[in-house]
């Protein structure tokens, strides 16, 4: 037993070596005996590696990532355009682009290119005032060398035209028609104005050059006139446009008109903004003000009102009217019968008896914590 024990191993070997390799080759032999090939075992991290190599990538290359504008006297906007082209072999991919400041709109077009494909990011800067620097837009894509480029322009800018002021406050008071601002334009440049036409965004505003001015002056005073329109009383939020014989695509100057247009009846406040407290889902968990606000109607002129059908556009917002001096002061109590859950704008309208005034309407806007 001990000697058959000792030449096991010896036979096994010369067995092994008697087998015809030629016949097997080293394919054979490996399946015959169960050896793990080390190549097959690296083939499939091979295989990825080459799979990740055959998708490509994408690469991002502006003609330019710099322009100059110099020194320039313009009207209201500048605008410009930065090309592009996807220089990769795989699919470019832009996010909207991102300016450095709200005077800046740049947009892309287009977002997705395929290898070779060329876009361009086009971009208008708003000028309200002298600026002498830069302006910067980041582009943010799928290139995995320039995730992000940065693209300046370089300005020396002074406004062609000057207004006295950017915007006008105008209030239209009870028992008055009509009311009147004026405001001055001038030409930086010493030339002739150049200013055709005003236009108002809203009928009941009328804008026209003061009847002293002369075609050939550099400057001009401008009259704003607001009438009492026929919609009920309420916030002037308006703007006029001034126009060159030569630019009909925009205007050259803007002026923003606000105010107030006031009726026989004052609202305090006009506008609502009413912030909900978060004492959780319960509604019993609310102190009874956190859910109830007043608006206080007078009667500005001192003549007698009856008012009636106050409604609310506002789900779940109950109002009521409250005489506090008769015909001439009231409340409108507002009250949630349900706790509000969302950021809400809306209306609260109460119909009246003046025939200048047949109905008001307060805007509110309910801001409940946490809603999106």
């Amino acid at each position: 037993m001990l000697q058959f024990s000792l030449r096991l191993p010896i036979v096994a070997v010369e067995v092994v070596m008697k087998f015809p390799i030629a016949a097997f080759g080293f394919a054979g032999l490996i399946a015959a005996f169960g050896i793990t090939s080390p190549l097959k075992a690296a083939d499939p991290g091979k295989a990825a590696a080459t799979a990740t190599a055959g998708k490509g990538a994408a690469k991002i290359a502006f003609e330019t990532n710099f322009f100059d504008f110099g020194k320039i006297t313009a009207e209201e906007t500048i605008s410009g355009v930065f090309k592009f082209r996807n220089a990769g072999d795989g699919i470019l991919k832009v996010d909207p682009p991102e300016a450095s400041c709200d005077c800046t709109e740049p947009k892309i077009r287009p977002d997705t290119l395929a290898p070779g494909e060329t876009g361009e990011l086009t971009y208008t800067i708003k000028l309200d005032r002298a600026i002498t620097g830069q302006r910067h837009i980041r582009v943010h894509s799928n290139d995995p060398n320039a995730p992000i480029v940065q693209l300046t322009m370089q300005m020396d800018f002074t406004p062609l035209y000057e207004l006295s002021s950017k915007a006008l406050w105008i209030n239209l008071p009870a028992g008055i028609d009509v009311t009147q601002r004026n405001f001055t334009i001038s030409r930086t440049d010493g030339k002739p104005l150049d200013i055709a036409r005003l236009t108002a965004s809203q009928e009941w505003i009328s804008a026209a050059f003061d009847p002293s001015f002369k075609s050939q002056e550099s400057s001009a005073r401008v009259n704003i006139t607001v009438h009492r329109p026929a919609s009920p009383a309420g916030l002037i939020n308006a703007a006029v446009r001034m126009w060159s014989s030569n630019q009909t695509i925009r205007p050259v100057q803007t002026i923003v008109v606000m105010g107030e247009i006031q009726g026989e009846l004052s609202a305090v406040p006009a506008r609502l903004y009413w912030v909900i407290p978060d004492f959780g889902k319960d509604k019993t968990a609310y102190p009874a003000e956190a859910l109830t606000r007043n608006v206080e109607l007078t009667s500005v002129l001192g003549r007698e009102v009856e008012l009636r059908n106050a409604t609310s556009s506002i789900k779940g917002l109950n109002v009521q009217i409250v005489p506090k001096t008769a015909g001439k002061t009231f409340d409108l109590v507002l009250k949630f019968d349900d706790l509000p859950e969302a950021f809400t704008n809306g209306n609260v309208t109460v119909e009246t008896s003046l025939a200048s005034l047949p109905k008001v309407e307060v805007p509110v806007t309910i801001a409940v914590p946490g809603a999106k």
